[in-house]
């Protein structure tokens, strides 16, 4: 019989041991993407719904669809203002979108975006840097393509409170020109 090398048995403990811990952070990466690429509803109804003319601007620069893997995803990009009021990385920015039919209201995953030339744009003396946003959720049970049209809102919560944005715009209507 040979010899044991402990030396040799440690070594494969420790590749072992970083095999399963680089397994379960693939799993959880997993878990967290599925989690945050869906849609969560939730109640409206405490939310006065501001525009421009309240001093809140923003533009959606584009919605589109895609297909990764055969599920199919909804992608809304843009930015909104609050006239006067400096963009800060810690205010929260969320797509928003309301069912035509349903009425009820969907937060989508929503990260920020940087849009320096907002800025330069409006030249007030404020600084917009972070007003941008990105959002894709994944079209499924809570969000599907069936519905007539999703009104597009904003989401704002910065150091003058919460507000909920008008676009003016429609998911289905931008996609069909219509």
């Amino acid at each position: 019989m040979g010899k044991l090398d402990l030396k040799k048995l440690k070594n494969n403990r420790t590749v072992i041991i970083l095999e399963i811990v680089f397994l379960l952070a693939l799993a959880a990466l997993g878990i967290y993407t599925c989690i945050f690429s869906r849609a969560v509803a939730f109640n409206a109804s405490k939310y006065v719904v501001w525009s421009a003319e309240q001093g809140m601007e923003c533009k959606i620069e584009g919605i589109e669809t895609s297909e990764d893997a055969g599920k199919y995803y909804l992608e809304i990009k843009g930015w909104v203002i609050e006239r006067y009021v400096e963009s800060k990385s810690s205010d929260t920015i969320r797509v928003v979108l309301k069912d035509a039919d349903t009425g009820k209201y969907y937060f989508i995953p929503t990260r920020r975006a940087s849009k320096a030339s907002i800025t330069r744009q409006f030249y007030d003396g404020t600084t917009y840097d972070d007003c941008g946003f990105e959002a894709k959720v994944r079209l499924g049970k809570e969000l599907s393509g069936n519905a007539s049209e999703y009104e597009v809102f904003i989401y704002v919560s910065n150091g003058n409170g919460t507000k909920l944005v008008q676009t003016g715009k429609g998911v289905v209507s931008w996609l069909t020109g219509k």
